[in-house]
């Protein structure tokens, strides 16, 4: 018997893919994803189990730090989420649950959310859902992700559009999971770099066989090209 693997258990990225493809700053996906150590004080990995000392990057583990990204700027040291993020893995048996639709997408999903939040005392600021009268909402962070994520077949997150574009994206099956024209092995960065060294637009346009909308939102993504 064949087994699948799950896509999101692909390898694909180095830690410093990561920080640029994120915007985050040099040497932050390895502290989120694998853990750090500060004077002298071990800080546990917030998206692996345990530290494995690895600077290759799962698709999974890619998925999982864009989510937690969203909330980088909220002031508050978001290790805390560390004991909901493990509770999530063992509730809804999988290694990746910020990656996968189950959480967030039905209403089963955003209630046992609701409740693991809860016991695990989770700062308000750092919550995945909210409930809002009757209702349990996704908070604006996981709204800002699912903006962006996209899924098939499987719960598990596919791909992710660029910056609102349509025609740009990241897919792990794809230019090494690098920025590309949607469907296809053309990689962003051959088209920034032809425009860079003076082909025209209609050039390139026949070379590679994109149109105006492709040129204009792979200048949108140029800056992590």
């Amino acid at each position: 018997m064949v087994r699948v693997t799950s896509l999101l258990h692909r390898e694909v990225y180095v830690m410093g893919q990561v920080d640029r493809l994120l915007g985050l700053g040099v040497g932050t996906a390895r502290r989120w994803i694998d853990g750090y150590e500060r004077r002298g004080r071990r800080y546990e990995p917030l998206v692996r189990e345990a530290t494995t000392g690895s600077e290759v990057v799962t698709w999974g583990e890619f998925v999982e730090t864009r989510l937690i990204a969203e909330y980088r700027s909220r002031g508050v040291g978001i290790i805390r989420m560390r004991p909901a993020i493990m509770a999530l893995r063992r509730e809804f048996e999988t290694d990746y649950p910020l990656a996968t639709a189950r959480p967030f997408l039905s209403e089963d999903g955003r209630d046992l959310v609701l409740r693991i939040q809860d016991e695990m005392v989770l700062s308000p600021s750092l919550r995945f859902v909210l409930r809002t009268n009757q209702n349990v909402l996704l908070s604006m962070e996981v709204q800002r992700f699912q903006q962006d994520a996209e899924y098939e077949e499987t719960d598990e997150v596919r791909r992710f559009g660029l910056f609102g574009t349509h025609n740009v994206v990241l897919d792990p099956e794809y230019g090494f999971g690098e920025p590309t024209i949607r469907g296809r092995r053309l990689r962003v960065s051959a088209i920034v770099e032809a425009i860079a060294a003076g082909e025209t637009r209609d050039d390139i346009k026949a070379t590679w066989d994109i149109s105006e909308s492709d040129i204009a939102d792979v200048l949108r993504c140029s800056r992590i090209a």
